[in-house]
Parts: structure tokens; sequence; C-alpha cells
């Protein structure tokens, strides 16, 4: 997530968000071996269709020694090589293959407390429409086994909940703290 200040988060980690507004995973691919090699990493939101709102920062980084990986929305919601797995694969191959260790997160439900109407795929698709594509996901990601993998469960960090998204999806400061719960203590 772009828009997710790790320091605040993880204050004194150091940890550096490779985030990208509205990217697939296929873009997210392409981008990663850049930033396995520490020669550029990119973080936040280019302003494409508006840019007034440009936050992108890019630059050199040390290659990362964890890469943590949740990703798929974006595939869903611009209809886009809907299937993520084979991608996901690839990423997690790209970054042991660096010498990284690799936290893979489960992608989490869907926020139907405040959700945009861009965001809504077939018009006012009830909630379960999106765990039609999610659950599977989610089956393949907790499926991936190695020595340097782990695997985060977000798909009920926000059970039984509403509110914790600005928009169906990306996180708001309830939403960034429960995920920050479930990841800390594979990160330390």
């Amino acid at each position: 997530f772009g828009k997710w200040d790790l320091d605040t988060y993880f204050p004194g980690k150091g940890y550096i968000n490779g985030g990208y507004f509205g990217q697939r995973t296929d873009q997210l691919l392409a981008r990663l071996p850049d930033a396995l090699s520490g020669k550029n990493v990119c973080s936040g939101f280019d302003g494409a269709g508006d840019p007034t709102q440009s936050t992108l920062t890019c630059g050199p980084i040390p290659p990362p020694a964890t890469v943590v990986i949740l990703a798929g929305w974006n595939n869903m919601f611009q209809g886009y090589q809907v299937d993520a797995r084979p991608d996901i694969e690839k990423m997690v191959a790209l970054s042991l293959r660096a010498g990284a260790r690799v936290v893979l997160c489960t992608v989490y439900r869907f926020d139907p407390a405040h959700p945009a109407s861009w965001m809504v795929p077939t018009g006012n698709a009830p909630v379960n429409f999106y765990d039609m594509w999610r659950d599977p996901l989610n089956d393949f990601i907790g499926s991936i086994r190695g020595q340097e993998i782990s695997i985060v469960d977000l798909s009920n960090v926000f059970s039984q909940e509403s509110d914790y998204t600005v928009d169906g999806v990306h996180p708001n400061a309830l939403g960034f703290t429960q995920m920050h719960d479930a990841i800390a203590p594979v990160l330390n």
C-alpha cells in the first residue's frame, strides 16, 4: 500500500514501502527486480488521471532482506488477469532467488461500510461476490510453502467489522493498525 506510513506503524525499523497505488500483480512483478537489486523502488500514487494527486517517490534502496507481498485486489477491480496466482508465485520465486525472506499475505475481505462506486465491478454486488474471487486466491497463497516463506493470514483480520477502509479496499488508520498487528510478529 503506497499510502501506508511504515515509519508510524513500525517506528525505528527502517522499513521501505514499495506499495504502488493501483498496480496489478503483473505490474508489481515487472518492478520487483529493480527493488530486489536495490536499483529502484517506488511507492505511492503516480497521479494517473489526476496529476495534482501525485505522491510517488522513487529511489535506490539497500537490497531488502525481507519482502512483504500483499497483492491481488487491483487485478479484480481492473478486470485484468483476474487470476493473480501466477504473478504472486513468480514474485515469491524472484524474492527467494535474490536471497530475501518472503512474508506472503492473504487478501483481506471487502469492507462494505464505505465502498467507492468505482470499486463495485457488477453494479451493487453483494460482499460475497468478492469472496468468490478472494477465497481461491487465499487458498493458493496459504498453500505456498518454503523455508524462507511466512504466511500472514489477513483473510479474517477484519472479521465481523466495518469501517476499516476509506473506500472498501484501501485501509484507514484502524485497518493499518490491525494489519500491523498481524504482520509485525513475523517480521521480528
